[in-house]
């Protein structure tokens, strides 16, 4: 990986050495990558066409990346649902979290009670928890819907309650 002025003639070198491979073993290279085992794809490839270690790990790499993308910005998630609730009639009086069968429920209360805005389960924890970071020791899905449910209050100007407030 670089970044300096050869790093996209890097990646495009890495494209046309994956392209320049059998469907069979590219197949076979992404499963492995897929799965996280890094050394036996580096060894596939190695099989297939020669590859150095730097050179697969660059490619192996490249490959990673465009079989992961980036996951979406969860700031941007908090945006789209405090426009969702925008464009809601009636005041909202707030946003709750609370605990589902199906994960925490993010609520918006008003008036006329509430309705879920969205749900929160431990698929779609992850992308709203910064990697590596603790969840101060309560399950992922409590500890990102606490975070999203603070996103969206904040930006409509209504108090928050989360799922370790309630009895």
């Amino acid at each position: 990986m670089g970044s300096g002025p050869s790093a996209g003639s890097t990646g495009a070198q890495a494209l046309a050495r994956w392209a320049a491979l059998p469907a069979e073993v590219r197949g076979r290279i992404d499963g492995e990558l897929l799965r996280g085992r890094f050394v036996h794809a580096l060894g596939l490839l190695r099989d297939a066409d020669g590859s150095g270690v730097r050179e697969g790990r660059e490619l192996l790499e490249e490959r990673h990346r465009q079989l992961r993308p980036t996951p979406p910005d969860p700031l941007a998630d908090a945006e789209a649902l405090t426009g969702r609730v925008a464009a809601a009639d009636g005041p909202v009086l707030g946003v709750v979290a609370a605990r589902s069968a199906a994960g925490v429920e993010l609520l918006v209360t008003g008036a006329d009670g509430s309705r879920v805005l969205t749900v929160v389960d431990a698929a779609t924890a992850a992308r709203h928890l910064v990697p590596g970071e603790p969840a101060d020791g309560r399950p992922p899905a409590e500890a990102a819907a606490e975070w999203l449910g603070r996103q969206v209050a904040a930006a409509l100007g209504v108090p928050f309650r989360s799922c370790a407030e309630q009895p």
